[in-house]
């Protein structure tokens, strides 16, 4: 009889077993042995989607890491809620410590009082619901730059992760290496006047929104190797110190370059630009390569300075480019035998030559 009335509560807990042992596989790591300043939540690779989301990390609680002078690494985890950067606190610029390469970038500027993120802000392979913002505050309608900056002293990470709301870093000092690579970002995406002091990738980076990096300085090398542009996208003179990488970069909206300045090696070769594209007073320091790009639309390096090699070899033009008042180092490689025009051109002429071959074989 006591077999009987067990029974029943044994056959329950063998069917809930499976569903407590999926749960207890997933772990979130709380703390890093040796790192106490550090705001940690590692979710294991076990947890699935419904575990991080139901297990979600609220931006208020990375906000007040960060107030109290803690760094931040969440990975494989669910971020919800809108970050702020705003909330941190300023103190005087000049109280914070800045290497020679940034205090020359900002040589005459009038900023006063600087927001600081101490230690790495890491979030990696996670998904970021809701807004990561350096200009907005809970009281503003819209945005508008402010007058102080952001300086994050650690390196940042964002390498897989999924921002699903506008992200605006505008105006940051990036004091420590940078990682985006692989990141997705579905709606706008701003980096307007940032200082990327050490190496920088966006490496296999989409972004669907609109882009913009409007006088961003990048003190080191920098790539958007394989990044995809669906949005407007903006790198209006912006300064590239060492090399520069948008190789086999797509760009399906309209894309300027203007006034931007290239001090090391740049590379576009195979890159693919959609729509109109302009690179007018731009000015490349050092070899450039533009081999095999694709320029489905208007394009107009009118005004660019060349200054060192510059490799145009195999390009394919839809319309005929603009190069009115550029200057060369060196002569201006072929545009190739892949330019519509160049084709249309040769081919009316062969035209006329067989036209003309024929009507004198008539007459003799």
């Amino acid at each position: 009889m006591n077999a009987r009335r067990f029974l029943p509560l044994l056959l329950a807990l063998l069917q809930i077993a499976p569903a407590a042992a999926a749960w207890a596989a997933c772990t979130v790591e709380r703390a890093v042995s040796g790192e106490p300043a550090l705001f940690v939540r590692h979710f294991s690779q076990d947890c699935t989607k419904a575990e991080r989301a139901a297990q979600a990390v609220p931006a208020r609680e990375i906000l007040e890491a960060l107030k109290a002078g803690k760094g931040v690494s969440i990975r494989n985890g669910v971020v919800s809620g809108d970050l702020l950067l705003t909330g941190l606190p300023t103190a005087p610029l000049v109280s914070v410590p800045l290497p020679p390469s940034v205090l020359a970038t900002m040589a005459g500027s009038s900023v006063a009082e600087a927001r600081v993120i101490r230690g790495p802000f890491v979030i990696s392979n996670s998904i970021f619901d809701g807004l990561l913002d350096t200009q907005l505050k809970p009281d503003m309608v819209e945005h508008r730059m402010l007058g102080d900056m952001v300086v994050i002293q650690g390196p940042v990470t964002f390498h897989g992760t999924t921002f699903t709301k506008t992200v605006d870093l505008s105006r940051t000092i990036f004091l420590g290496p940078v990682d985006s690579s692989e990141a997705v970002f579905l709606d706008d995406a701003f980096f307007l006047t940032c200082i990327f002091d050490k190496a920088t990738s966006f490496e296999k980076t989409a972004f669907a929104g609109h882009t913009r990096y409007y006088q961003a300085v990048f003190h080191e090398p920098v790539t958007f190797l394989r990044a995809g542009f669906s949005g407007l996208t903006n790198f209006l003179s912006v300064t590239f110190k060492k090399e520069s990488s948008f190789s086999r970069a797509y760009f399906k909206m309209g894309t300027g370059f203007s006034g931007s300045r290239f001090e090391g090696i740049s590379d576009f070769s195979e890159a693919v630009f959609e729509k109109n594209v302009f690179f007018m007073h731009a000015v490349f320091l050092a070899d450039t390569y533009f081999r095999r790009a694709t320029f489905r639309a208007e394009v107009s390096f009118s005004d660019a300075d060349f200054k060192a090699k510059d490799d145009f070899a195999k390009v394919f033009y839809q319309q005929e480019p603009n190069f009115t008042r550029a200057k060369f180092a060196t002569p201006r490689s072929s545009s190739g035998f892949e330019n519509p025009v160049f084709l249309a051109i040769v081919g009316v002429a062969l035209l006329i030559f067989l036209i003309a071959f024929f009507v004198i074989l008539k007459k003799g």
